[in-house]
């Protein structure tokens, strides 16, 4: 017969043995999840290009003077936007057009710094054109570039690099870019 001293301690066994589980779940899942990020944890790359650059999207040239850098945690994505007007981290989603948001697909796999990032695929390069008229935007995949110069995932970090698109046809519009950013990270939205 077990007395109630001896049903304690198996009781605080359990636990134990329990948070232990927990705890060794918790750190393998934490690992998973970091394994798959394509950011990486700290600045890489010595780029200090400026936001310069533009093109051509459906009504009218296009041409950028600010930047931000986001992951989109929906998917996974890196996001650079490219705006003709400083735009808070904030307000990226209510920005009203013209704009130009370039998407980072790495499958998982980390940012590739100081050469263009990879189109195989799985891993993609796709820039949104925004144009100032009408509610559509224009999704360009081929013979979109992107290269990450510098890459800081810190708060306020600078993430530097260039973007081209070659000049295309696409639903009856010509799309071009051309230039280089210098973003400001804002984090994970």
């Amino acid at each position: 017969m077990i007395d109630a001293g001896e049903w304690r301690i198996i009781g605080r066994v359990r636990t134990i043995r329990l948070l232990v589980l927990l705890a060794v779940a918790a750190a393998l899942l934490s690992t998973a999840a970091n394994a798959k990020t394509p950011l990486p944890t700290k600045q890489e790359g010595t780029g200090s290009e400026p936001t310069a650059g533009g093109g051509v999207m459906p009504g009218k040239s296009f041409s950028a003077h600010y930047a931000l850098a986001l992951l989109d945690i929906s998917f996974d994505q890196v996001e650079i936007y490219l705006f003709p007007k400083r735009v808070a981290c904030n307000d990226v989603a209510f920005t009203s057009p013209p704009f130009v948001v370039v998407t980072v697909d790495t499958h998982g796999t980390p940012l590739l710094i100081g050469r263009p990032s990879l189109q195989n695929g799985q891993a993609f390069v796709q820039v949104d054109f925004h144009p100032a008229t009408g509610s559509k935007y224009f999704a360009i995949q081929p013979g979109a570039s992107i290269t990450f110069t510098r890459v800081d995932p810190t708060p306020n970090g600078l993430w530097h690099g260039s973007v081209t698109v070659k000049r295309q046809r696409f639903e009856g519009h010509v799309f071009s870019y051309s230039g280089t950013f210098s973003a400001r990270w804002c984090g994970k939205d």
